[in-house]
């Protein structure tokens, strides 16, 4: 067993751990504004004490926060009775009270002990020392495969083997039979475009996510390839003059030409589409 720190991973679950802290003091902050039309006062204290925990719960930074709050009474007098004031009218004083988070500060203390546990992972190997150092063990896991991520994507769209919608065993069976056959081909377009990509020591690809159109990847997806050739709205068309027919195909974008490559296809696979619809 191995316990390694990461600092690159430390780093960000710091990062995330202050984002949380930063939106729990603005949270705890809001929960007692000053008085106006639509803006909730806390009148008991034992209400304004439960709020506060469940921010903190929520956030995930119960402990790191102390909150301190205190009462503001507010008088306010007037006659008792209806009727015009005057100078021997009874009068009444009548108190309201509201209470008013006044100080959230931070237990540096408590805040120090979760950031240090920040970045560790517990790895096991069966690798003898002799064969696999520390350091290359370390580097191998990284690089490993992760069966977990195959397991999703079984799971995930497009493959989705659950539910199954068969009731008979064979039809289980089949069914299972071809999903994992996708799941193989999925697997082997990814692994062969990454190493493609890495061996010709051409820049990233872009395209393959629409909502970035200008973002970058060497470690694309075999779905992501797969729906970016979908999006290419890809149409073979035919048009007939008297007894000639003429054949359109929609070109493909370099990026795509680039994956095929990486595939080991020839972009003639595609452009000889136009002749077998002859």
């Amino acid at each position: 067993m191995q316990l390694v720190r990461s600092q690159a991973l430390a780093q960000r679950e710091i990062e995330h751990y202050e984002q949380q802290l930063r939106k729990a003091e603005a949270a705890l902050r809001a929960l007692t504004p000053p008085p106006g039309r639509g803006k909730r006062q806390y009148r008991d204290e034992a209400t304004l004490q439960a709020a506060v925990a469940e921010v903190l719960t929520h956030s995930g930074v119960s402990g790191a926060l102390q909150v301190r709050w205190h009462p503001q009474v507010q008088e306010s007098t007037h006659y008792v009775g209806p009727g015009r004031g005057g100078a021997q009218r009874a009068k009444q004083t009548e108190q309201q009270v509201r209470y008013v988070i006044t100080e959230v500060e931070r237990d540096e203390a408590l805040i120090t002990d979760p950031e240090q546990r920040c970045g560790w992972r517990v790895q096991v190997t069966n690798m003898p020392a002799g064969r696999l150092s520390w350091a290359q063990s370390v580097l191998q896991y990284r690089d490993g495969w992760s069966l977990e991520r195959d397991f999703h994507l079984l799971k995930d769209r497009p493959l989705g083997i659950r539910p199954l919608y068969v009731r008979r065993d064979d039809q289980i069976t089949g069914l299972t039979h071809l999903l994992t056959l996708a799941l193989r081909l999925l697997s082997l377009v990814e692994t062969q475009v990454r190493r493609g990509l890495a061996q010709a020591g051409e820049e990233p690809l872009t395209g393959l996510y629409p909502e970035q159109p200008n973002r970058t990847t060497d470690q694309p997806t075999a779905i992501r390839v797969l729906k970016a050739f979908a999006r290419a709205e890809i149409t073979l068309t035919r048009i007939t003059l008297g007894t000639v027919s003429h054949w359109h195909l929609t070109p493909l974008w370099v990026q795509l030409i680039r994956i095929l490559a990486y595939l080991g296809l020839s972009p003639s696979i595609y452009t000889r589409l136009t002749e077998n619809s002859s």
